[in-house]
């Protein structure tokens, strides 16, 4: 049923689920000890009943429970026999309390034990992988299961896998019970548990393979909230936004469907045991008054005895029904997690290498005769879950990159040995020397990146020879280190890689850097910023390294990024340095500084390779090898391969072509930039008097890049969701019922039913045997009473049905609509103040918070009502029969579902929401590591980030070991009271019933002895139902360990529903484009006139790129103040002039506002003061749906979503909302003609309808952003801005490209092209310097 291996996970698992079975059963055996002490008490009653029934009755041998009752005082009630009952009770009362204290404890225990161990298993899995690792497993599969999966298994140890136990020990115990009392009553409801445990067993074997399709559907969503949350900027841009909310509405809708489904399989087999648990109960009793009226051995107080015990012979197994859905979504979420464990650890070699970068001895990279394949990838879901460092991408693209998946997916352009295999390297040789840069450049796809990923170990399984040669090992064999054979840490201390995408991890700056050398010092850790030439921009930040970098770093720019981690891999002291497109995401002038810092690499003697597609740094280099189709055409210096006239050759001058496309003359010059600029016909005088007219912030190095500063909330919204009263969440959580509430009615009328059932089913057992004995409860006669007990069971089973499809059907409705709020908030918030909040926390938000709003719909609103009602009932019910004991039940229900409630809230107050937040701390932090595993495996930091989940998996362990306390204090306090009021209505009936008499009348010692006179049927039925009634009131007093959750999950729903956006779309005019103007136009990230008080989640105000240098270190303060942050603006007065049609190009340095112009025309802000129009309509009063199909923009960073190419084509059309196959072909493949991307998606095995994988990553940098810029030819705008269009592309695609931007503003469209490099400024009319 369950895969033992999760007994072997953490020391003392077993010892402990044994342990809280044991006391679970020692509960058991006081409370059945209470009940004999209860039955006891009351005997003198029941003797009473018997003798007026029958004068001649007698004990005396009626068998051993008979005796035994004769010698407790059975018809009479002794001194001493009082005080044993008394200290009975509190002993049973005490043991309760403390072993179901200690039951809540070894369960959580278990629980928290098996859920570290889990992740610290998932994680050293990643890291004994390898580099290669993402040839072998999927980084979103780790992601999933790490997170929500493993939380599932929670509720498996602390509730199903103990009761799975304590269900088979507890009847076997009462059997021996109730035997000595009745053998035919004890076989009769010991035959009736085994069909429980059938039915289980059966509902188990039909719903593993559904709840296997539940489980995925429920990760799918999350991975497709993911993917859409983190693409949302994307889908806003083409105005395709509402299309996604649709859809993720429907895929909510279908896994509500199949919740219900799940729902329903289980629903049924609840109905099942509740009729068999009860119809048992019910048989068990008949038995034992058939033998109590046919004269068995069988005393009344027998019968009550039995009456009273026989739902606890079916109590635990009816509990085990109910936890069977989170048992399943438990076992299969481990099932998942151990496949992700059993994944093969491939081959590593074990031979240690000398410290050679250390040492600075160089080495020689040789590859001798190097072939690698990828594995087929023919099928779809092979490429969907791949991740590639270069898939045959353009002309160099940072191919490598943080991708997910297996590699190679992607390279489905290359050739193809017969058996479907990727033929990505065949026969390659060169050598790298040291002391040297060497380039590798090639056409598209040739393998350049899987080249030097072969070399970093990224990949593993090649053919042939590579090794590492020391500088003085000539030709000796001896001293040669063959890569497959190295070890990881071998390998991975002495060749550093920086990809395109290199990976920066939440925390701080000094934290990213230390993982690469965590002893350096702080001097150390300055020269490797010096040499990266990221050293100014840090010291203008007040916090220097302590810098604060935001998840995904988010708040840098990507030329800050890429130089960080080039600072980092500079710590590393390797022998060798891969740059593959390091200097994609940088300007010029970055570029000139980086490649300083490679050359100063080799000249100190190491060993440099460099992928790039800019063939002028190859020119620089001092070899350069040419890859073409997965071989080495050719290898030698510059010169030597120009005068080859071979494909190097080629490749150069179409770079030459790309800075030769003429200018264009004939569009209309009208663009402007502040005040001082006029129209000209010259681009070069634009270009000098925007220099001089422009007012903009100059800081150095900060490449504007605001949008990437996210907010998580406002101050005021943070803070007024956490204060929100649990009244205020109630009443909104209720609010939201809205037209379901007649679907809670009837579940509320159901559950009200089926409770009053299960409370009169005993209390017409008690009847029957009075019945039989001549004195009637409610004129009942025995088989009206028996005949009401058969209902009763058939009630409860049917209305329990009725009861919960429909509470759930209400609550995973609303769960799907929650789901759609949020979205819709974030579509709200986009693009603004999405981009600092947590991925991680996100996904959190949009799955774990939602499904514990399930808790309230579902499991709060009727059981309150419920308890209400049932109480009435049952108070108007004992009314009839005693109004002491009617008291009495008000008082006790009052107590234990009011009182008891209220002080538990008391109690965890506060520890929900600590609960909710450190939870998505640690998804965040999981996700993060996940993203970045590659970087971690590389600088060795895996047990230090390990250390780090595990810190926080310790603090979330004592928080929920301090909430399962109070949940065991209280939940024991609930019984010790239920006790207490039980031995209370014990005494009133005994003091209704029998008469006193004084010391000098007492016969025989006794104190107490039956009055004939008293109404003893009515009041020991009275009796039965108060003990009987408190099902409903018990399970309020469970609930504010559940909700202290769900309102934390509520009111951060709410906050951030809740959340102002930073612009809010009202417009409603739609203009025709005829041009964009700004007119003195200010604006400063975290403007106080724009966004009142907001900071970033880190307490830093949203203002961290692009200030001005006068007081840099108070514009790019991260304290906790946020001042002065207005007074330096990213532009200052700034006017603009985008005409109707022509190009204008916008060109300048990192943290000029280049980007952030292009957004605010874009309206992703306002600016704080000036105006912003299309057409002369000020941008507020556009339709905001309208605007989007005017203009669009694509920026530095290209988004995929996990789907087809065709799909991610199909957002731009305006027919979005259809399906994606209604777009001819025709139209498709012309755009991709345009962006040099058609012969690619041609070559690929399912063309269109390829799958590019999670994040795009079957696809290279490269490709990626080809693919995207066939988006925007597609989107036929008025308005096209493009922020950096050919960063990634090589020279011939660049010329491509530039020729089909050229030819949107021959059709008449106005495009706004942003980018460092002159080449691709040869295209515009007019040029504006920043």
């Amino acid at each position: 049923m369950f895969d033992k291996r999760l007994f072997s996970l953490a020391p003392g698992v077993g010892r402990l689920v044994a342990a809280k079975v044991f006391c679970q059963w020692i509960g058991l055996l006081s409370n059945v000890v209470f009940v004999v002490t209860v039955v006891v008490m009351l005997s003198p009653v029941l003797a009473v009943v018997e003798s007026a029934f029958d004068p001649m009755f007698s004990m005396g041998d009626s068998g051993l429970l008979s005796r035994m009752f004769v010698g407790l005082g059975y018809g009479g009630f002794s001194a001493e026999t009082y005080i044993g009952c008394v200290l009975a009770i509190v002993v049973c009362a005490v043991l309760r309390f403390l072993m179901m204290r200690a039951a809540a404890y070894f369960g959580a225990e278990a629980a928290e034990r098996v859920k570290l161990a889990l992740r610290e298993q998932l994680f050293n899995k990643m890291l004994a992988i390898g580099p290669s690792y993402s040839q072998h497993i999927s980084t979103a599969d780790v992601v999933q299961s790490a997170g929500e999966g493993i939380e599932q298994i929670q509720s498996f140890f602390e509730l199903f896998l103990p009761q799975l136990f304590y269900a088979i020990l507890a009847p076997v115990t009462l059997f021996f019970i109730v035997a000595p009392i009745n053998m035919p009553t004890a076989v009769t409801l010991l035959v009736c548990a085994p069909l429980i445990v059938l039915i289980v067993g059966m509902v188990a074997m039909r719903a593993a393979r559904v709840f296997k399709k539940y489980w995925g559907k429920y990760t799918d969503m999350g991975s497709v909230f993911l993917d859409n949350v983190q693409g949302l900027e994307t889908l806003k841009t083409f105005d395709a936004d509402a299309h996604a909310a649709k859809k993720m509405s429907e895929q909510a809708e279908q896994f509500r469907v199949m919740t219900m489904n799940v729902l329903q399989i289980q629903l049924r087999s609840l109905t099942a045991m509740d009729v068999v648990a009860y119809g048992g109960a019910a048989a068990g009793v008949g038995v034992a008054i058939w033998q109590y009226a046919s004269g068995a051995a069988l005393p009344l107080a027998g019968v009550l005895l039995i009456v009273l015990l026989s739902a606890d012979f079916f109590i635990p197994l009816r509990q085990l029904g109910s936890f069977f859905h989170v048992a399943m979504n438990g076992m299969t979420s481990t099932k998942r997690i151990f496949a992700l464990l059993d994944t093969p650890i491939p081959a590593h070699g074990m031979q240690g290498m000398p410290e050679f970068g250390a040492s600075d001895n160089g080495v020689d990279v040789c590859f001798d005769d190097v072939s690698f394949r990828y594995a087929d990838v023919a099928a779809d879901t092979a490429v969907a879950d791949v991740e590639t460092g270069e898939t045959g991408e353009t002309g160099e693209t940072g191919e490598t990159g943080e991708k997910s998946g297996v590699v190679g997916a992607g390279k489905t352009g290359m050739p193809k040995d017969d058996d479907g295999s990727v033929v990505a390297l065949h026969g390659v040789s060169f050598t790298a020397r040291r002391g040297q840069v060497t380039a590798i450049v090639g056409p598209s796809g040739s393998g350049k990146s899987t080249a030097v990923e072969l070399l970093a170990g990224n990949l593993s399984g090649y053919e042939g020879c590579m090794w590492l040669r020391p500088g003085n090992a000539g030709n000796n064999p001896t001293q040669r280190y063959q890569i497959a054979d190295l070890s990881i840490e071998s390998l991975t201390r002495e060749i550093a890689i920086v990809a395109a995408q290199s990976h920066l991890f939440a925390g701080t700056l000094r934290d990213n850097l230390l993982m690469a050398k965590p002893d350096a010092t702080e001097n150390e850790l300055w020269q490797a910023l010096e040499a990266a030439h990221i050293d100014e921009f840090v010291r203008a930040q007040s916090q220097e390294l302590d810098l604060a970098i935001e998840q995904g770093a988010s708040n840098l720019s990507g030329g800050q990024k890429q130089r960080i981690a080039i600072a980092r891999a500079l710590l590393r002291e390797s022998a060798v340095y891969i740059f593959d497109e390091a200097t994609s995401s940088v300007d010029a002038e970055s570029e000139t500084l980086i490649l300083q810092t490679i050359r100063a690499l080799a000249d100190r003697g190491k060993t440099v390779i460099m992928v790039t597609h800019r063939m002028a740094n190859a020119a620089d280099a001092d070899y350069v090898v040419v890859f073409e189709r997965g071989r080495v055409t050719e290898q030698d210096a510059h010169a030597e391969l120009m005068r080859a006239n071979g494909t190097y050759a080629k490749l150069f001058r179409a770079q030459q072509t790309v800075e030769n496309i003429g200018l264009r003359n004939n569009a209309t010059h009208s663009t402007s930039a502040s005040h001082a600029l006029k129209a000209s016909d010259s681009a070069e005088s634009v270009t000098q008097r925007a220099e001089m007219g422009l007012q903009v912030s100059d800081s150095a190095e900060t490449d504007v890049q605001g949008a990437k500063t996210g907010v998580r909330m406002s101050d005021s919204a943070e803070s007024d969701a956490k204060a929100m009263p649990t009244a205020r969440v109630i009443a909104r959580l209720l609010k939201e019922v809205g037209p379901q509430r007649k679907y809670m009615i009837v579940a509320c009328v159901c559950g009200t039913l089926g409770h009053l059932a299960a409370t009169f089913l005993p209390v017409f057992g008690i009847a029957a045997a009075f019945a039989a004995v001549g004195s009637p409860i409610w004129n009942l006669s025995v088989p009206a009473a028996l005949a009401a007990m058969a209902v009763c069971a058939l009630i409860r089973g049917g209305m329990r049905y009725a009861e919960q499809f429909m509470n759930h059907n209400v609550a995973f409705r609303l769960l799907a609509l929650f789901r759609t709020k949020a979205f819709a908030a974030l579509r709200r918030l986009t693009p603004a103040k999405l981009a600092g909040k947590g991925k991680g926390d996100l996904i959190a938000l949009v799955t774990t918070d939602v499904e514990l709003l399930e808790i309230f719909f579902a499991h709060t609103i009727s059981p309150i009502v419920i308890a209400v009602v049932t109480t009435v009932v049952y108070t108007l019910a004992l009314l009839t029969l005693s109004a002491p004991l009617a008291v009495t039940l008000v008082i006790a229900h009052l107590t234990v579902g009011v009182i008891l409630p209220k002080l538990f809230a008391s109690a965890v107050r506060g520890v929900g929401p600590k609960l909710r937040e450190e939870s998505a701390a640690l998804d965040d932090e999981m996700l993060d590591d996940m993203r970045g595993i590659g970087e971690i495996i590389r600088f060795g930091q895996g047990d230090a980030r390990l250390a780090s989940i595990t810190r926080r998996t310790l603090s979330l362990w004592g928080k929920r070991l301090r909430l399962s306390a109070k949940n065991g204090d209280f939940a024991g306090l609930g019984a010790v009271l239920v006790m207490l009021f039980t031995a209370i209505a014990a005494f009133l009936v005994m003091t209704l019933c029998t008469v006193v008499f004084t010391a000098a009348d007492m016969p025989e010692g006794l104190i107490w002895m039956g009055s004939a006179d008293s109404n003893a049927p009515a009041l020991v039925a009275a009796f039965v139902l108060l003990v009987s009634s408190f099902g409903p009131t018990l399970a309020l007093s469970a609930l504010p360990a559940n909700l202290t959750q769900t309102f934390a999950s509520a009111r951060r729903l709410f906050a951030l529903m809740d959340e102002a956006p930073a612009v809010v779309e009202q417009g409603s005019e739609r203009p025709e484009y005829q041009g964009m103007t700004m007119r003195d136009v200010t604006f400063g990230y975290g403007s106080g006139a724009r966004i009142s008080g907001e900071r970033t989640p880190n307490g830093r105000s949203e203002y961290a790129t692009g200030m001005c240098p006068a007081r840099p270190a108070e514009a790019q303060s991260s304290g906790e103040q946020g001042a002065g942050i207005a007074s330096q603006p990213v532009l200052d007065h700034v006017s603009l002039d985008v005409s109707r049609q022509g190009i204008l190009g916008i060109q300048g340095p990192s943290g000029r506002g280049k980007s952030t112009m292009l957004k605010l025309l874009m309206r992703y802000w306002d600016p704080d003061s000036g105006t912003i129009s299309l057409s002369d309509v000020p941008l507020p009063q556009v339709d905001a749906g309208w605007r989007r199909r005017v203009q669009t923009m694509m920026g530095q960073e290209t988004y995929l979503f996990n789907g087809t190419i065709r799909e991610n084509l199909a957002i731009a059309c305006d027919s979005a909302d259809s399906a994606a196959s209604a777009i001819p072909d025709s139209v498709l493949r012309e755009a991709l003609a345009k962006a040099s991307a058609l012969e690619l998606v041609d070559a690929l095995p399912n063309g269109l309808d390829t799958q590019v994988g999670e994040l795009g990553g079957s696809l290279s940098e490269g490709e990626k952003q080809r693919i995207g810029l066939a988006r925007m030819f597609l989107r036929d705008a008025d308005l096209v801005l493009f922020d950096e269009p050919t960063s990634r592309l090589d020279a011939y695609n660049e010329s491509v490209i530039l020729g089909s931007i050229n030819d949107l503003a021959e059709r008449g469209s106005a495009v706004v092209l942003v980018s460092h490099r002159d080449s691709t400024m040869r295209i515009a009319d007019r040029i504006l310097r920043m």
